[in-house]
């Protein structure tokens, strides 16, 4: 089944976030890959890192990825980091393009196996019944 909205507990409440629509899945994602990938080198390399090194829309697209996953609802004003990266998380598993890809691959192969049934049974009752050949002589 196919999540589209999870509850997100946070240190100052809760939030509901939202699966994004099909719309615009495929700008969000851009914006989900380049932040958990920068979050990641900031990580990685915080001990000798400065302020010129992060990209200036790093927290930009963080900010646009909320909003879109709240769907009008306020964002919250104080996040900490575990708060961040349980949104982060979260939107991962809403949005999940390798899991719906696999249950659209297995929707499409069903889909094609009952059309080729359906048509073979169509094409059969435009033949009509098959009568073996007479052996009287």
């Amino acid at each position: 089944m196919i999540i589209i909205r999870a509850t997100v507990p946070l240190s100052t409440g809760t939030v509901t976030l939202h699966a994004w629509s099909a719309a615009h899945v495929e700008a969000h994602l851009l914006d989900l890959l380049t932040f958990t990938v920068g979050l990641g080198a900031m990580r990685e390399h915080w001990d000798d890192i400065s302020e010129d090194d992060v990209d200036p829309n790093l927290w930009q697209r963080f900010e646009r990825l909320l909003r879109a996953s709240l769907r009008g609802q306020e964002p919250p004003v104080l996040l900490s980091w575990p708060d961040r990266l349980a949104l982060l998380d979260a939107m991962w598993v809403l949005n999940d393009v390798d899991e719906t890809e696999g249950k659209l691959t297995a929707l499409v192969t069903r889909a094609k196996a009952r059309q080729a049934k359906l048509t073979s049974l169509y094409q059969q009752r435009l033949q009509g019944p098959q009568t073996p050949p007479s052996t009287s002589t």
